[in-house]
């Protein structure tokens, strides 16, 4: 992992590879992508799912995916052959026990080139994960990606780790409602600032992280007035 230079902070402490963590109430882990396919036990639907898929590279992701999800889900004492992780109608992942929809997690996914993460909470979760290497491209998109004034005032093009801390952000707000980079756009999150991270529209609690060389964001809805908050990872080691 490349150092960052004097004038660029961290942006967001580290997170630890292959152990499960508290973030925002929510529970994250971030595993590097194998080579391939990944071997990873998957139930009837998802062996369909899987079978439809001719493409190398999307059946890559899609194993990733369902491969950090069931490692973490079995932290939280879910073994991995009651569940499967299914797609609803907006494409966003569910979780399914024993055949069933369990709705006391909520789901997130998210891969690069390097990295699986997964997120569950109790309540919407949005995590997103963006490669310092890729960061350089949301210059050539920036019309399409940012509010007037919003780039400047929130420094994202200072450095590569800024662009990708950025588009994580944008990434995880819209994933906490189901949403995408087309619809509703990205131009609909607005982000205020990366030290500490901020976003002013929609009003949501967002975290950064750091992965060796990839930023990774972490959304979640406002806490309501005097409501306690509700943790998932009570039964894993932190």
């Amino acid at each position: 992992m490349s150092p960052p230079g004097p004038d660029v902070p961290e942006l967001g402490e580290a997170l630890p590879v292959g152990v499960a963590r508290r973030l925002l109430d929510a529970a994250v882990l971030a595993e590097p992508r194998v080579e391939g396919e990944a071997v990873v036990s998957l139930g009837p639907r998802e062996q369909r799912l899987l079978s439809e898929m001719p493409w190398p590279l999307r059946r890559s992701e899609w194993l990733a995916g369902r491969k950090v999800a069931k490692a973490l889900l079995a932290a939280l004492g879910l073994e991995p052959e009651r569940v499967e992780i299914l797609p609803l109608e907006s494409g966003a992942p569910a979780i399914h026990l024993d055949g069933a929809p369990y709705t006391s997690l909520a789901l997130s996914l998210t891969h690069t080139h390097r990295w699986a993460v997964a997120a569950v909470a109790h309540g919407p979760v949005g995590v997103d994960a963006c490669d310092d290497a890729d960061g350089h491209r949301l210059e050539r998109i920036a019309s399409r990606v940012f509010s007037d004034g919003e780039a400047e005032a929130c420094g994202a093009h200072r450095s590569p780790r800024h662009q990708a801390a950025v588009w994580a952000l944008k990434e995880a707000a819209l994933k906490l409602h189901h949403g995408g980079v087309f619809d509703p756009g990205a131009r609909s999150v607005t982000v205020a600032a990366l030290t500490p991270p901020a976003i002013a529209r929609p009003i949501l609690r967002v975290a950064l992280a750091r992965l060796p060389d990839a930023a990774l964001a972490l959304a979640r809805p406002p806490l309501d007035a005097g409501a306690p908050a509700s943790f998932v990872l009570d039964v894993v080691q932190l």
